[in-house]
């Protein structure tokens, strides 16, 4: 949204960024299994970070498990599709460099001496504006009546009467997009919401090699401590 390219924000507008551009570039084709999708996906979650952040082909490659070849075509792709964001993140690596610092447009500023990597400070601005609008949703949800748990990564967590689950949530959905809207001059990032119920655990795929390794590790503590 700040960087103008309006060919970019379409593709964000769609129920799923990743799949999105995956598509485009002819990653995702007709026949093929859920599970095989869901792989395309995950490759391209950090094809986005690499359009993001300026990842290089060999980092992309290695991540991804692309051969160096596609990884080059694949960034050489998306940049020239949607340069008008790259262009703008190449200028904010120019103003912090001729600055020596960059901020957001709510003020959080950061020193960027002469070494500071170009990568860090293409950074900048995705990290800390997403940072903003977590910081702007923590006040609405105050000032609407909702009980906030903790923030988790780029999503918050509140707590309330189970027989007002679904109000919650909805709320809290609501004040997501809302703050979105206050950061981002108008532009309502779509949002998606997790009901946990008493017995539940808050569970992300991504994660459940790490909390399978959490819970054999404590389950044997507390079989060491008994």
């Amino acid at each position: 949204m700040l960087s103008g390219d309006h060919e970019l924000l379409a593709i964000c507008m769609t129920s799923d960024v990743y799949i999105a551009i995956a598509t485009l570039l002819g990653f995702i084709r007709d026949g093929m299994s859920k599970e095989e999708i869901e792989n395309v996906r995950a490759k391209f979650k950090i094809v986005v970070l690499a359009i993001l952040y300026g990842l290089g082909p060999w980092t992309l490659a290695m991540h991804t498990g692309m051969s160096f070849y596609t990884a080059c075509e694949t960034l050489a792709r998306l940049r020239a599709r949607f340069r008008i964001f790259e262009e703008y993140a190449r200028n904010v690596v120019d103003h912090a460099g001729l600055n020596l610092e960059i901020a957001t447009p709510f003020g959080w500023t950061m020193q960027c001496p002469p070494n500071i990597k170009p990568n860090t400070v293409r950074n900048f601005p995705i990290q800390s504006t997403g940072s903003e609008i977590l910081h702007v949703a923590c006040a609405l949800a105050e000032r609407r009546g909702i009980t906030l748990v903790a923030p988790v990564h780029d999503a918050l967590m509140a707590e309330g009467p189970l027989d007002q689950a679904e109000e919650i949530s909805a709320a809290l959905d609501q004040v997501m997009r809302d703050a979105a809207v206050v950061v981002l001059r108008g532009y309502e990032l779509p949002t998606d919401s997790q009901i946990i119920r008493p017995g539940e655990s808050y569970f992300d795929k991504r994660g459940k090699d790490m909390w399978t390794t959490i819970h054999r590790l404590l389950t044997k503590l507390e079989e060491r401590r008994a």
